[in-house]
């Protein structure tokens, strides 16, 4: 036994043991409570992150024209195009792509004119990384527009469509009253080429749009493609109230399309119009009146002079 100041040095270890202990017994439950806590506020952050809901962004076209371009959102990472606007918008598409590691996981094509489906053609014609899981579009029959179209229904854009998807395995045309789930947003489909159109409308391209309600939460938006409004009597007895929503785009860039009494019975707080400043500063187009009358109403209205415009579903 060794002896220092009197004090055996074997109890001054063991009472330093004892101490170190202590701590040990003490510190032990605060690192696994911090451990816990790390574990709960990352789930709940991630899971917070899913459950953010979907933003749908609005977008002008880069040729400066009315044109059509919407991207969802949500907070998983899952990324939905509605049209996509004029060839000439290509690269803006591109760029919102490019942002979601170049992956569409579902593209909605209204119609197909020009300045809806333009920059899908040029993207889908040479994709150049681009992958895209699901394409969804209305049923039009290239016949009858070939026979029946107006004198603005491009059909060499129709015809590059048909050629780049003919053979494509992801392509599914919806049909009026379908509804799909798109990643826990809920689709219900309004519109889309069938008799009813076929037998009511002088503008079969535009009239066949596909018009659907994207619903998440307790939010909904309606998204009109270029309909009409021809078509509003059909939609209004087959649909009604459930046409409320929160937020609708207006149909045919707001141009001789539904009636203000429609919009109004939608209860929309916010709606877009998709055209440049210079169809909507100009008191000969219908889309000036209607903003005007909106807005009277106390609706936020968003066009191409203020984009990108954002609305949360959630």
């Amino acid at each position: 036994m060794i002896l220092f100041n009197g004090k055996e040095v074997k109890f001054m270890k063991e009472k330093k043991l004892s101490i170190n202990a202590i701590r040990i017994i003490f510190l032990v439950p605060i690192f696994v409570m911090m451990i816990i806590f790390a574990c709960v506020a990352a789930y709940v952050m991630h899971n917070a992150a899913k459950d953010s809901g979907w933003t749908v962004t609005q977008y002008s076209d880069l040729t400066g024209g009315q044109a059509g371009f919407y991207t969802l959102e949500d907070g998983a990472g899952h990324f939905l195009i509605v049209d996509g606007g004029w060839a000439g918008n290509e690269a803006r598409v591109r760029d919102a792509i490019k942002m979601h590691n170049n992956h569409v996981d579902a593209w909605i094509l209204t119609h197909p004119h020009q300045d809806h489906i333009g920059a899908f053609n040029a993207i889908y014609a040479n994709p150049d990384g681009i992958t895209i899981d699901r394409i969804y579009d209305s049923p039009v029959d290239y016949d009858v527009v070939k026979d029946r179209g107006e004198k603005w229904d491009d059909l060499a854009v129709f015809e590059e469509y048909r050629k780049l998807t003919k053979d494509a395995d992801n392509v599914t045309h919806l049909n009026r009253g379908e509804e799909l789930d798109l990643y826990g947003l809920h689709i219900k489909v309004y519109n889309a080429y069938d008799r009813y159109v076929l037998d009511n409308s002088n503008d079969i391209t535009n009239d066949s749009s596909l018009v659907f309600k994207a619903s998440y939460g307790s939010s909904s938006m309606i998204f009109c493609g270029d309909i009409k409004y021809q078509m509003e009597d059909i939609l209004t007895e087959l649909y009604g109230s459930e046409l409320r929503c929160g937020c609708i785009q207006a149909g045919h860039h707001g141009n001789w399309s539904f009636s203000d009494e429609f919009y109004d019975n939608t209860g929309a707080s916010t709606v877009f119009i998709d055209s440049p400043a210079w169809i909507m500063q100009d008191s000969e187009y219908p889309a000036y009146e209607l903003a005007e009358h909106l807005k009277e109403k106390g609706v936020t209205v968003k066009d191409f002079t203020t984009t990108p415009n954002v609305y949360q579903l959630y």
